[in-house]
């Protein structure tokens, strides 16, 4: 038989396991599935957002080239007159996301937070990671016209500051200008911390309330075992009461049933001599059947009837005898 504990264990993982099992599906779902699908999803919006933004650059290039085609205004002063526009051109949170123009060569041709560039072969200039940026640039729009590029480069304007970023490049054919623009990829880590934080802080407090209620539940089972624990001890004090019970007067009756065995039914008795029929038709004495079917014993003695009729000599002296007084 199971003790109570035993039972109790058994009743109580089967409540704890599976709540602990949704909740770590639960963090499993949002950590393992859900966070990364934003992430991507996050850096996919991001990456069509600097696609946009490049191409509303580009469209200023290619204005000022519609310019030049059409005579208004000559090659070099469309292309001063874009460097000057572009240069111009923030945008982002804090108004310090921008634009730079390299050529195929690859050249600086602007760059509005590293003016020391401009005019300089950057054909070798490489990331802390040995990556060369500008000329991984040309070979993309060589490739493609436009593309994507990961490298390390500067914080915005703190040049001492070095980051991942994604930048998005486009060829500007008439001129041989690259044209691009990126996001940093530590904005979207930050993003993803701040929503991994709210993520953090609901798992616990799931996890917080899953654990109030399993112990609610637990403590509701404790004090039901308990009660149910008590009510069969009482009920088996009262069985083993009853047995003892039941075991003394089992025992008395037993005792009285070996000292007193009864006559039952009908017995055949003759009218005349008094003698007793037995179930095997043979006829005895009373006192000799009484004997044997009961535990009775007989002593023998003479009724003043008989005494009378036997020993009328002695009727006399019988008769004179003085009588007993009842009181004395």
């Amino acid at each position: 038989m199971y003790s109570h504990n035993h039972f109790f264990s058994i009743k109580t993982s089967k409540i704890i396991l599976p709540a602990l099992l949704a909740v770590a599906l639960f963090a499993v779902a949002i950590f393992g599935i859900v966070l990364p699908s934003f992430q991507n999803n996050l850096i996919e919006q991001k990456k069509k957002m600097i696609t946009e933004l490049t191409q509303t650059a580009w469209n200023i290039l290619a204005f000022y080239e519609r310019r030049v085609v059409s005579g208004e205004i000559s090659l070099s002063t469309a292309q001063e007159l874009s460097i000057k526009q572009i240069r111009e051109i923030r945008y982002g949170p804090d108004s310090k996301d921008y634009f730079w123009i390299n050529d195929m060569q690859p050249k600086m041709v602007m760059h509005p937070y590293r003016p020391d560039l401009e005019g300089q072969d950057i054909a070798n200039f490489q990331d802390p990671n040995g990556t060369y940026l500008f000329a991984e640039f040309v070979n993309v729009v060589k490739k493609e016209g436009a593309g994507y590029v990961p490298y390390m480069w500067q914080w915005k304007d703190a040049q001492e500051r070095i980051v991942p970023k994604l930048s998005y490049v486009k060829l500007f054919q008439p001129w041989g200008w690259i044209i691009g623009t990126g996001v940093y990829l530590e904005d979207v880590n930050n993003e993803i911390a701040k929503i991994l934080r709210k993520l953090i802080y609901i798992s616990i407090t799931i996890l917080v309330i899953t654990i109030v209620l399993l112990l609610y539940i637990i403590q509701s089972g404790v004090k039901e075992i308990t009660r149910r624990r008590l009510a069969e001890e009482e009920l088996k004090k009262y069985h083993d009461h009853l047995e003892e019970l039941v075991a003394k007067r089992t025992a008395e009756l037993q005792d009285a049933l070996s000292k007193v065995k009864m006559l039952s039914g009908f017995l055949p008795i003759c009218a005349s001599c008094k003698k007793i029929r037995d179930d095997k038709g043979y006829w005895n004495q009373i006192e000799s059947y009484i004997r044997s079917h009961s535990e009775a014993e007989f002593s023998h003695s003479i009724c003043p009837d008989c005494f009378k009729e036997l020993y009328p000599e002695h009727s006399f002296i019988q008769k004179n005898r003085p009588k007993k007084n009842p009181k004395a």
